[in-house]
């Protein structure tokens, strides 16, 4: 009967201790709730969050544990709780004050700065602690908008539109949660893989949370925040701290033995790139425990106005290493009328720190999300969500998921574009968009203000008009078939385009495409002048620089990544190439003192064409590698993520005289091109670019290796690729070539210490560019100019320099690179 009795009781004991339990409650201090808060088993790397509201659950199982909660600018509190049931327990934090010694501070330095000095000394020691780990992230992104535009009712009416829309854009809008493993090695290896991902209202999108873009490291020098500013900030412990920040030393803490310093932390100037805030130091090892940081549109980041940014860290080994268990980004924004808020609160634990990794099991993958990590039901995410959803965050479920099961069917989507693609008489200048969301099908027009009526002399006044036909599928295959008609009214002559392009293996990036064509072309068929900037030009100043002939024929085109960072891209033209003249003289405003000159790009008055009519088979391949590319990999998608090394292209191109053909030549060309960061002192681009004729035995002027130039202020070409005061067909090159291109974008370095300037939030940037070919011997211009005007334009002054030439200057401007 003991026996019995003991089996039965060992049974019921390992039951209940298999058995896992809720801890939950509610974290505030004496007046409200304490969003985030960090709640830790103490000894282990498991634990939550709170939410918005201070509410958490912990799940465990049965069993005794010391709980930890922590809050940024509160005293850690320590609570024993035994588990053997679901269980409440709310806590009540108090602030610093409670704790906090008096600090004494004499006349001269702050005691903080003493603190600083050390936890710089020991900076590279913690930077380099671990030589890996692996952890475990909940990530919840919340983003709402709560002012819309006044007008913005007004022009979605213009535009054909319900304007109660409106009224679906304010509120939440987006809501996402996910779960990822973050894998770490040094030497700058790191792998994220989401398991999990799910977002409101779209079950087959992918969660934009990122623990590796959280990941903010205050023992980095300089700190990185990838598009939020095109700058890196300065760590309030970077090597060189004192000369961008003021420290005070707050008061000190004690708990659980250990003394915290807190100090607050002060930008000496508005417009460097500083987080101003609190930071906390421990005392004897000088590490950080915790941060409550903040930046502003002093400090020149995009998007928003300003982000806070929470850490709270705690030990995983002992004392001896802490790791982030809570990382929070909380952002207010105000653009073009639009005013919200929102975050990203990320939830760490199972911190590994001897993993094994596989021989090649970082390479060059740094993100990926995994097959089904969208298809978790909700009875997942109940059993496996970090932090509980507030009540907004459960309306918005609610609302948008069963908003979805109406808005996912035919029958919905049919009725929305019956209603969309009603005609009306804005569409004749914002364009029209013909729908089949079903079927992911689309037809869009544009309208005049994107395309329409120019004038050259060619043509006299031409109309253009373009159209595009588009078929996606859900495995991100995708077709389109684009047309181009246009019309000159002086030389009476219509032109035409049509092309097709296949996207077969989107994670290749592999396409094939046609176009067929008879249609007006530039000799330089990089555009050098831009339509609308040659009609000002003609029309008003008599100068008109486009040079054109027509060409007819048919392009084939091949385009796939061979390897990661190794592309492939081949074309096949067979066209036939004719004379144009100018027919027109046609002038708004005469200059007496200036004529128009010939279409012949050689010759300015002589109007007998410099060729015949002629036929011309090519085919064109290039290689280009990109060198240790990163890169992100989603079902049935790849985003390039960049790489530190230069793209070198190799390309050659072969006209064959076949098929009564006349062009005969080989052209063999590379090109180098990087941006290096030189972090506080901005980024230098470069672009270098050369190459020769093998064969010439019939090269037409159309087939020379013609140069980006530019003869108008206005400056339409990339800035890495051209010259701001070359003459467009001058110097064309028929032997050999070589041009080197760079610039150094300062982003304020200079500018953000110039008292009043940089309130004008600009930035400078400087620039050099060289050209030799068998037709000059060497042309050198200098560029120094202003960017970021009204956010979008830059405005430079240019130095230029060839043989047996005075200096040419003047001024262009144009659009920001980056726009």
């Amino acid at each position: 009967m003991k026996k019995i009795f003991l089996s039965t009781f060992l049974f019921l004991s390992s039951l209940i201790n298999a058995q896992t339990f809720i801890l939950s409650g509610k974290v505030s201090d004496k007046n409200e709730a304490l969003p985030f808060a960090t709640i830790i088993v103490k000894g282990t790397t498991q634990g939550t969050n709170s939410n918005i509201n201070g509410l958490y659950t912990l799940k465990l199982p049965a069993g005794t544990y010391d709980i930890v909660y922590q809050y940024v600018g509160y005293s850690k509190r320590t609570e024993r709780i035994e588990l053997n049931e679901n269980k409440t327990q709310n806590i009540t934090l108090t602030t610093d004050g409670v704790a906090l010694k008096e600090v004494e501070i004499k006349a001269g330095e702050d005691p903080a700065v003493a603190i600083i000095k050390k936890a710089v000394k020991k900076r590279k020691y913690y930077l380099n602690q671990l030589d890996a780990y692996t952890c475990k992230a909940y990530i919840k992104g919340l983003q709402r908008i709560d002012k819309l535009p006044k007008n913005l009712s007004k022009l979605i009416k213009f535009s054909g539109g319900n304007p109660s829309d409106t009224n679906d854009l304010k509120g939440v809008v987006y809501l996402s949660e996910s779960e990822s493993k973050y894998h770490f090695k040094k030497t700058n290896n790191e792998k994220e893989i989401m398991y999990s991902s799910k977002v409101s209202g779209n079950n087959k999108a992918f969660s934009f949370n990122q623990l590796s873009d959280m990941k903010v490291n205050f023992y980095q020098n300089l700190v990185e925040m990838g598009n939020l500013s095109s700058r890196p900030f300065v760590s309030p412990i970077n090597q060189n701290a004192f000369l961008y920040y003021r420290f005070y030393l707050i008061g000190k803490i004690t708990t659980e033995g250990k003394v915290i310093n807190k100090i607050k932390v002060v930008p000496k100037r508005k417009t460097d790139p500083c987080f101003r805030g609190i930071i906390y130091i421990q005392d004897s090892t000088w590490r950080i425990t915790s941060a409550d940081l903040l930046l502003t549109k002093d400090a020149k980041i995009n998007f928003v106005d300003t982000l806070y940014i929470k850490q709270i860290h705690s030990p995983v080994i002992g004392d001896s290493i802490w790791m982030p268990f809570t990382l929070y980004f909380g952002f207010k924004f105000n653009a073009f009328g639009f005013m919200g808020n929102g975050y990203f609160n990320a939830n760490i634990k199972e911190y590994d720190l001897k993993p094994n990794f596989t021989p090649n099991f970082f390479k060059n993958e740094v993100f990926v999300v995994e097959e089904g990590a969208n298809k978790k039901d909700s009875v997942y995410w109940v059993a496996n969500r970090a932090v509980p959803l507030t009540s907004e965050e459960k309306f918005d479920y609610r609302k948008k998921d069963s908003t979805e099961k109406i808005t996912d069917t035919d029958k919905y989507k049919d009725s929305v574009d019956r209603k969309s693609n009603k005609f009306n008489v804005s569409n004749l200048i914002l364009g029209y968009n013909y729908r089949v969301t079903k079927n992911n099908f689309s037809i869009a027009f544009p309208g005049i203000v994107t395309d329409g009526f120019q004038y050259n002399t060619v043509e006299g006044y031409n109309l253009s008009y373009k159209f595009s036909i588009n078929k996606s599928f859900e495995d991100f295959r995708n077709y389109s078939i684009t047309g181009k008609s246009r019309y000159g009214f002086s030389n009476k002559l219509w032109g035409g385009e049509l092309g097709f392009n296949y996207l077969f293996k989107p994670k290749k990036f592999s396409r094939f495409g046609i176009i067929v064509k008879s249609i007006f072309e530039q000799y330089n068929q990089q555009d050098p002048i831009s339509p609308l900037v040659n009609s000002l030009y003609s029309l008003y100043l008599n100068r008109n620089y486009m040079k054109a002939f027509k060409e007819t024929g048919v392009e084939l085109n091949y385009f796939t990544e061979v390897k990661n960072g190794i592309y492939f891209n081949s074309t096949i033209k067979y066209v036939e190439r004719d004379v144009l003249k100018n027919t027109s003289d046609y002038l708004i405003r005469d200059d007496k003192n200036i004529l128009f000159t010939s279409n012949d790009p050689r010759s300015d008055f002589s109007h007998d064409s410099i060729f015949t009519t002629n036929n011309a088979l090519s085919a064109e391949v290039s290689f280009s590698f990109r060198f240790k590319q990163k890169y992100y990999s989603l079902p049935h998608q790849k985003i390039i993520s960049g790489s530190k090394y230069p793209r070198l292209s190799i390309i050659y191109k072969k006209a064959f005289p076949y098929l009564n053909t006349t062009a005969n030549y080989d052209l063999a060309s590379a090109v180098i091109t990087d941006d290096i960061k030189l972090g506080l002192f901005g980024k230098f681009s470069y672009k270098l670019r050369g190459g020769g004729f093998l064969n010439t035995q019939k090269l037409l002027f159309m087939d020379f290796k013609y140069f980006l130039g530019n003869q108008t202020v206005f400056n339409t070409n990339d800035y890495l690729s051209s010259f701001r005061l070359l003459p467009y067909y001058t110097f064309s090159a028929d032997k050999w070539y070589t041009e080197a291109h760079g610039e150094h974008h300062f982003n304020g370095f200079i500018i953000n210490k110039l008292p009043l300037i940089k309130k004008l939030k600009v930035q400078e940037v400087i620039g050099g560019h060289f050209l030799a070919s068998n037709k000059l011997k060497y042309y050198y211009e200098l560029n120094f100019g202003i960017e970021k005007i009204f956010k979008i334009i830059r405005i430079d002054y240019v130095l230029g320099y060839a043989p047996n030439t005075k200096f040419n200057q003047g001024f262009t401007i144009g659009l920001n690179a980056a726009f």
